[in-house]
């Protein structure tokens, strides 16, 4: 992934600087660098340090701009969020299929899927709540992929490790999770341990598992 980074800002550098008609001598003499760092950078040299690339793009008018997106959902296991997707896996009556990490493709996935007859619900387990309106987003899309799948409702749970931390945050946010989430815990699990449909979207609270 660092080398693709890297070839691609590479390319650009030589595209500009070669339509600014400058040799890679006097590119490099505006950026302050040896003409062998210039030659590197247009290389695609992934060891090259991020400051030196910004170094030989500004005098060329270009800005280096980094982005961060999901490429592949870290496991179950990876993350610590077995044990939840477990326990509502145990809980789940026998009219609901249970289906733990269903791929959405893109290395994506969804924590956990309860496909029954009329319904289904997609869990998203979260052991910290941090940005809640961007965790909903993310979760709110991965079940969007879902219902594309099947002709069936599909209700998202995000399923809460309850901590001091998270019960604050949720506190804060109170009346916009209500409102995007109004299913309470009581009535999610009602819906899982009975396969009765759920209806709504909802935040379900899950005590720690107990190492």
């Amino acid at each position: 992934m660092a080398r693709e980074v890297a070839l691609g800002i590479g390319r650009e550098v030589t595209l500009t600087r070669t339509n600014h008609a400058l040799t890679i001598r006097a590119a490099a003499r505006l950026a302050g660098v040896a003409p062998a760092t210039q030659q590197r950078v247009e290389a695609g040299d992934p060891a090259v340090g991020i400051v030196t690339v910004c170094r030989v793009a500004a005098p060329l008018g270009l800005k280096v701009w980094g982005r961060a997106f999901p490429a592949k959902t870290p496991s179950l296991r990876d993350t610590g969020q077995l044990a939840i997707a477990e326990y509502l896996r145990v809980a789940a009556s026998p009219g609901l299929r249970v289906v733990l990490e269903r791929g959405l493709g893109n290395g994506r996935a969804i924590d956990a899927v309860l496909l029954g007859a009329d319904e289904i619900i997609a869990v998203e387990v979260e052991r910290l709540l941090a940005d809640f309106q961007a965790q909903y987003r993310v979760a709110d899309a991965k079940r969007i992929e879902l219902a594309a799948l099947h002709q069936r409702p599909v209700r998202l749970v995000i399923a809460v490790e309850e901590t001091r931390h998270n019960r604050a945050m949720a506190r804060d946010h109170a009346s916009l999770i209500r409102s995007m989430l109004p299913a309470g815990s009581r009535e999610i699990m009602r819906a899982v341990r009975t396969a009765d449909l759920l209806g709504r979207d909802g935040l379900l609270w899950v005590r720690p598992p107990r190492s």
